[in-house]
């Protein structure tokens, strides 16, 4: 090595060393200035639910009560190694003690002994794995507790102390990266009298706390998470979780909230896009309600010292199928949400699984990559449009595709020769030849005929799909109300964005009419591989008239289908008119 380049890389260095020390001592200057629970908080980082495992249950045969109950796979060290490995530094694990305690004879409710030992096994795992971790009590929320009727004498609350004393010892002497939630997504049935439901809360959280507190040892300090109403992240019930805390005079308390994105976006109710208007009349959208939660908690709780949680994130639509939510904006939706929390130190925990289980832990193949760059704390770039583009007939000009780069920069796409394409980095735009695109579209049918894969300096790459589709064509049907509407389709390549049930004045009929769409999976669900479109029971109410109904359907590349039904009693059929 020359010495001019020797020098080089010296000032290199330094340099490099002089802007992570300054960053580091930033970080330690404003960590000294954190509450107790929010610094605990900033450890925890992002999170794992170890879901639908010890919080899941059977009502039919209690005995056969495990965590295999929801159809998940037994919990094993390899597991838990597995999620340390992948860059979670905390972990929740849910547990139901419903149909695993027994009235003993001293009239205090005990959980089953064994299943106690084996959940302790699994929080043992996990802290020998240096994570943080989460336990609580979790269904038991609503599947008894949620009919307590505010007195102290009533079964609920006193089965509630037995739980947490029992719990409190059994979990007294381990480290305090664990900590205690008091109950998972709590609400009640109704106020009782002058007892709101807000006041059962409060009575609820302040039992478990002062069952934790007695047992002392670790317990005295330990960190303890309470949870809003209903874990809402509302104004309303984070303004009550503060004051609440802000009485118990006690730093070690997190609160905590859960995320599920707006129902109209999470749950698929054809609202497509992260940045799409939610509801007509209204400026919020799925990007602008991630900003008003994390404004809401900063003001509420943040501000104020509290250390929060988002103790579930995630999404309401099957992870499957084509119901399931557009894949380009829930990557978008997860990443924001990520950022936002890592910006205003909050740690956030995903409830549905990122990786496989079984056998050898591989990432979710459409979000995996998203998570992991959050996990690294790192932000993804995409482009700002959907990542699917539909080509009905080849082109006569060159596409351009807007990225929205998050502070990284565009390097290349994966597998493609640089003369079919080019970045103007002023505009963060993407140009893409004509040549390219008419190319594969001549030597694809109908379907995905490109799957660019876009490289950036950091955080997940980005797929953008290129699609070939012909019209569709719909076909006559006949079924009923009860077993669903069958329609034969020939998609030839094109995709459902949503659909709606009208009557002939063109209002909404039928299930969720109270929105201009129906839920995409349950109401009506589309297949592409047996090309059908099906309109199911849940689509069809009393609203539902007898005579003419309309059913619209919007695809993804812009065509607007209306399709003619006749509605008789329980029978429907579809003339395939298409108009």
């Amino acid at each position: 090595m020359n010495r001019t380049r020797l020098l080089r890389r010296l000032t290199i260095f330094l340099i490099s060393f002089s802007i992570s020390f300054h960053t580091f001592y930033i970080s330690a200057e404003a960590s000294s200035q954190l509450s107790p629970s929010q610094d605990y908080v900033l450890k925890m980082g992002k999170g794992w639910n170890v879901f639908n495992t010890y919080d899941s249950f059977r009502t039919d045969d209690f005995s056969l009560s495990d965590e295999t109950s929801w159809g998940q796979p037994r919990v094993t060290q390899e597991l838990i190694l597995a999620a340390k490995a992948k860059g979670f530094d905390s972990i929740r694990i849910p547990m139901t003690a419903y149909t695993r305690y027994t009235l003993g004879a001293d009239g205090h409710y005990v959980i089953n002994t064994e299943w106690l030992d084996k959940y302790k096994q699994v929080v043992d795992w996990a802290v020998d794995a240096g994570f943080y971790v989460m336990i609580n009590l979790h269904h038991d929320s609503w599947s008894w507790l949620s009919a307590w009727d505010g007195n102290k004498e009533s079964e609920e609350y006193k089965r509630f102390v037995d739980l947490w004393t029992q719990l409190a010892n059994h979990f007294k002497d381990e480290p305090h990266k664990v900590m205690f939630e008091t109950i998972n997504e709590p609400y009640f049935d109704s106020d009782s009298g002058m007892i709101t439901k807000q006041d059962k809360l409060n009575q609820i959280n302040q039992a478990a706390y002062d069952v934790i507190r007695s047992t002392g040892g670790k317990n005295s300090t330990r960190m303890i998470v309470v949870p809003t109403y209903s874990t809402s992240a509302d104004v309303q019930h984070a303004d009550a979780a503060y004051h609440f805390i802000a009485g118990l005079n006690d730093p070690n308390i997190i609160a905590t909230v859960h995320f599920y994105s707006d129902w109209v976006f999470s749950g698929n109710l054809g609202i497509t896009g992260f940045d799409e208007k939610l509801y007509e009349g209204r400026v919020d959208t799925p990007r602008g309600n991630v900003d008003l939660m994390f404004e809401t908690l900063n003001n509420a709780l943040i501000s104020k010292g509290v250390g929060v949680v988002i103790g579930e994130y995630g999404w309401l639509s099957p992870d499957e199928g084509a119901a399931k939510m557009q894949s380009g904006e829930k990557m978008k939706y997860l990443e924001y949400l990520n950022y936002k929390a890592s910006q205003n130190g909050v740690s956030s925990m995903i409830w549905p699984g990122p990786f496989s289980r079984l056998p050898s832990f591989e990432w979710h193949p459409e979000f995996g990559a998203t998570i992991q760059a959050a996990n690294q704390k790192q932000r993804s770039s995409y482009s700002t449009g959907l990542n699917e583009l539909y080509f009905k007939q080849p082109v006569q000009n060159d596409i351009q595709i807007q990225l929205t780069l998050n502070g990284n920069t565009f390097e290349h796409i994966k597998g493609v020769n640089p003369q079919y394409y080019s970045f103007n980095n002023s505009t963060s735009t993407l140009t893409i030849s004509k040549n390219f695109i008419n190319e594969k579209f001549n030597q694809h049918a109908n379907g995905v005929i490109a799957d660019l894969v876009f490289v950036f300096s950091k955080g997940a790459d980005w797929h953008q799909y290129f699609i070939r589709y012909s019209t569709p064509v719909f076909g006559t049907a006949s079924g009923n109300i009860t077993e669903g509407l069958h329609i034969p389709v020939e998609y030839s390549g094109a995709k459902v964005r949503r659909a709606s049930l009208l009557d002939t004045t063109g209002k909404r009929v039928g299930g969720n009419s109270w929105f201009p769409y129906m839920k995409f999976g349950s109401d009506f669900t589309a297949d592409y591989n047996d090309g059908s479109l099906s309109l199911l029971k849940d689509a069809f109410d009393s609203s539902v008239p007898n005579g003419a109904l309309i059913l619209k359907v919007e695809f993804y590349h812009g065509q607007i289908v209306k399709y003619a039904l006749q509605k008789s009693g329980n029978t429907v059929t579809g003339s395939g008119i298409v108009f």
